[in-house]
């Protein structure tokens, strides 16, 4: 079976998995390819105006229709939202995790659905109770952004 089709991971993650790479460069390439990196303002699937990698606010302030940022602001902009969301991942969960595993985290949860939709969730609950096995099954559960499927084909 092909791997990507199989784990929804690419080649070059699963080569840096494989090499014992740190979560920062983990979450960087999976980031880089699932998010691209648009250096023009546009709205995500939500609707809401996003630039980078997904970033919503730029130095504080909100991204705006029509904003524009170098690709270097745009790596300094992503750098910033990595590293925020890899800190939540060591403040919020409770159990050991490999670098992978954080990695995988900080894209799901601060990342993509937010703190304020992870906290409450079963993914949550589940992770930190130490419920590996049920965490991932309750990942597969957010498969939706506005409204529209948004799983790995």
């Amino acid at each position: 079976m092909n791997e990507k089709i199989k784990y929804g991971l690419s080649a070059a993650v699963l080569a840096l998995i494989g090499a014992g790479a740190s979560a920062p460069e983990i979450l960087d390439q999976f980031l880089d390819e699932k998010e691209g990196n648009h250096t023009t303002a546009y709205r995500d699937g939500a609707g809401i105006w996003t630039i980078c990698r997904g970033a919503i606010l730029v130095d504080g302030k909100p991204v705006i229709p029509g904003m524009k940022l170098s690709k270097e602001k745009c790596d300094r902009v992503n750098a910033i939202e990595r590293d925020k969301a890899l800190a939540w991942v060591e403040k919020n969960i409770k159990v050991p995790l490999t670098e992978p595993q954080k990695a995988g985290i900080a894209s799901f949860c601060p990342y993509n659905i937010g703190p304020g939709k992870c906290f409450p969730s079963t993914f949550y609950k589940r992770i930190n109770a130490g419920d590996r096995k049920g965490a991932c099954e309750a990942i597969r559960w957010w498969i939706k952004d506005g409204g529209r499927d948004c799983r790995i084909r």
